[in-house]
């Protein structure tokens, strides 16, 4: 499992998985709406992590939007 350090710069994970995923050339940036498009799909796998709650720790929904969460 990646660690979270791995994922502290949200726009540098989307652009890999951008790139892996033949969304966008190497050697380029990712779109603003590439960006808006992996907030959004983000938010729909913390919205299904919400229902998996830990008193002592949050919830994985919770974890998701700290870490690809839009701002």
């Amino acid at each position: 499992m990646p660690s979270d350090q791995q994922y502290r710069d949200p726009e540098a994970a989307f652009h890999r998985a951008a790139l892996q995923n033949g969304l966008v050339p190497p050697g380029t940036k990712i779109t603003p709406q590439l960006i808006a498009f992996a907030h959004a799909v983000a938010e729909l796998c913390a919205v299904v992590g919400d229902a998996y709650d830990d008193a002592l720790d949050g919830n994985a929904g919770e974890h998701i939007r700290a870490l690809y969460g839009s701002d």
